[in-house]
């Protein structure tokens, strides 16, 4: 498996491409994939993250950057086979704008509990968004990999290789520490670049059937996620929308048997 870009399962299959979130990897697809047997599931890392090398400027992290990567690693693996585009947080805010520019090969999308709610909406000011990523890219530190494994595990009810693997993508070993691979700015300039270049000005763009798989915890933010649904619901047309009890942001990670059979019955086979 090539690092960077990930496949699972028989390319002759429908496929799913999947976009992460911010501080993620493509690696953290693998163990939904393992759910997803009659797909062939393709993910891989945005600059910055996992094993792929940042970018040296804060234009190549606007959005509409963005998707001409996403276009061209699509294009290079998938040439003209049609698809799903499967985003979760930051990853379901570009799978809106990749779905708004490159419509043609495109036969459905899923938002993972993203491309619905963003800082503005919780109240949270830009630079306040700014300076919190940056204390929690610069803060989060282990002095050994026993530890930062140990953290990860705790954070979970059950563990597996494919978690371990995913896990260790988003990290890296620096001056004897186990730091995050995400940068501050990396983190600032995407979180910029969705401040520019905002979902709200392409999402009523959206033609393909979409499928929005909300979180429903916290369950305090219950009153915003109906409200920015309820925005989202005018906005696209062919919009269904369910929510995943029990579930937090991470939502493919906490239930991925729930989402996998929801991908299934969405994503005709």
């Amino acid at each position: 498996m090539n690092h960077q870009i990930y496949q699972w399962g028989n390319p002759h299959n429908p496929s799913l491409v999947f976009l992460h979130g911010l501080g993620s990897s493509g690696l953290a697809f693998g163990e939904l994939a393992a759910y997803l047997s009659e797909y062939h599931v393709i993910s891989f890392d945005l600059p910055g993250h996992g094993y792929r090398t940042a970018l040296e400027e804060e234009e190549g992290y606007l959005p509409s950057n963005l998707i001409k990567l996403i276009e061209e690693i699509i294009g290079t693996n998938l040439k003209s086979k049609p698809f799903y585009l499967i985003g979760h947080s930051f990853g379901a805010d570009l799978a809106i704008h990749f779905g708004s520019k490159y419509p043609q090969q495109l036969k459905g999308m899923v938002l993972l509990d993203g491309g619905y709610m963003s800082g503005k909406d919780l109240g949270i000011t830009l630079e306040k968004e700014l300076k919190d990523v940056a204390s929690f890219c610069e803060n989060v530190r282990f002095p050994s990999w026993e530890e930062f494994f140990k953290s990860e595990k705790e954070e979970l009810a059950r563990w597996s290789e494919e978690l371990e693997v995913a896990s260790k993508a988003q990290v890296k070993e620096q001056n004897g520490e186990i730091r995050l691979t995400l940068s501050p700015f990396t983190a600032q300039a995407m979180i910029k670049g969705m401040n520019v270049e905002p979902v709200d000005q392409v999402v009523g763009m959206i033609k393909c059937p979409t499928l929005l798989l909300h979180a429903t915890v916290p369950a305090e933010l219950g009153t915003k996620r109906k409200n920015c649904i309820q925005k989202l619901q005018v906005k696209i047309e062919h919009l269904d929308v369910e929510s995943i009890e029990g579930a937090g942001h991470d939502i493919f990670r906490d239930v991925p048997e729930i989402v996998a059979e929801r991908l299934n019955f969405s994503c005709k086979v």
